[in-house]
């Protein structure tokens, strides 16, 4: 029995979980894997002096192409602004926020910690509450109502438990796991929109998946693993069969880079079913330590990416519907009403980032929506 249990390990779970512990509730946690947390190199909060939260406003509605709810855009955009008081961003000498410009961002807006925020915040959560929350090892495979109390059925090899809590937190990521090529682990299937459903959940945009352009076809080693897509701003570009550069605007949506892939490859000048990106044209300085991480994994498998192409193809990377929810985290039904006791926040979510995702800001709403999920649940 617990106050508030949380599913889903990944950032926005224990960022949940952190939440619900500093408002003095009992926490139980279930951990199915981390999701894509690990892998979240960097963050949207608009410190920059030329930026402002309405501009972030704006880009994300830009991008979202019509299908965003502007009350959740609102409060993703808002919160965001706290966060560069609760965490030590990377700095410059003369003490300005080290920024990279995501694909979406009319400015440089990410933030992050040694290239690795998602990592970073993930241990520095889980060494904070190691002793505050119960930490539960499996997948939840039912969850039930009855009255005011939630029970959920989970599983491990041939171990099976229950726990029972006042309020649930549903935070288990999307559905991109499900394809046979794609950057996410097998893991994230859709678990929790199949949960909340069933309890009566309404759901939106379940047609919308967002394909990250530049995920690895090759060598086998590094096969789905995605290529970050700011170098496009550092001088980087795509090049097709011919070794022609084909893209018209480096610094479009993703989406719009994922179709113009797709064009090259059905008229028939890929390479192996992708296209070479190219960062050769990006000063090897700037290779050398801002994007260190991906030379020193190409190197591992035999590539210098200072020297030679990396070869990529679009790849399912976010599911950009999911669960209805208000500005508290609240799941609702298909009347719009809140069904007592159950939250939500992450990708197991819709209606943040509409028909299209900046990059950043899925780390930025884990952090902001999960915090208000473990306040609202507790």
């Amino acid at each position: 029995m617990t106050d508030v249990l949380v599913i889903g390990g990944g950032l926005a779970g224990w960022r949940a979980a952190e939440a619900a512990v500093k408002r003095g509730a009992s926490v139980a946690l279930v951990a199915n894997g981390v999701g894509n947390s690990p892998d979240i190199h960097a963050l949207n909060v608009p410190v920059r002096v030329d930026d402002s939260v309405e501009r972030f406003i704006d880009d994300t509605l830009t991008s979202g192409k019509g299908a965003c709810d502007p009350k959740l855009v609102e409060v993703l955009c808002r919160e965001s602004v706290k966060l560069a008081d609760e965490f030590p961003f990377d700095r410059n000498a003369d003490g300005s926020y080290k920024l990279l410009q995501p694909l979406g961002c009319s400015v440089p807006r990410c933030v992050s910690i040694d290239h690795k925020i998602g990592a970073w915040i993930l241990a520095k959560i889980k060494r904070d509450l190691s002793d505050k929350v119960e930490v539960i090892h499996g997948r939840v495979t039912q969850l039930s109502r009855t009255s005011s109390l939630f029970t959920i059925h989970h599983s491990l090899g041939d171990d099976d438990g229950t726990c029972t809590a006042r309020s649930v937190v549903i935070a288990t990521g999307g559905w991109c796991g499900k394809y046979a090529f794609s950057d996410n682990p097998p893991e994230l299937r859709g678990d929790g929109i199949d949960l909340a459903v069933n309890l009566g959940a309404a759901t939106r945009d379940m047609d919308l998946v967002q394909y990250e352009p530049t995920v690895a076809l090759a060598p086998a080693k590094l096969r789905c693993i995605p290529v970050i897509t700011t170098m496009l701003y550092e001088g980087a570009t795509f090049r097709n069969r011919l070794g022609d550069e084909f893209l018209a605007d480096k610094h479009a949506n993703k989406d719009e880079i994922s179709r113009a892939i797709l064009a090259e490859i059905k008229a028939g000048r890929s390479v192996d079913g992708g296209v070479w990106f190219d960062a050769t044209g990006v000063p090897r300085e700037i290779l050398e330590t801002t994007y260190i991480d991906t030379v020193r994994r190409y190197a591992s498998a035999g590539v210098d990416i200072t020297r030679e192409p990396m070869l990529v193809a679009p790849a399912p990377h976010t599911s950009l519907g999911g669960l209805v929810i208000d500005a508290r985290c609240r799941v609702l039904r298909a009347d719009g009403s809140p069904i007592p006791g159950l939250f939500a926040a992450g990708e197991v979510t819709g209606g943040v980032h509409g028909a299209n995702r900046i990059g950043g800001n899925a780390g930025t709403e884990v952090l902001v929506f999960g915090r208000i999920a473990g306040e609202s649940a507790a």
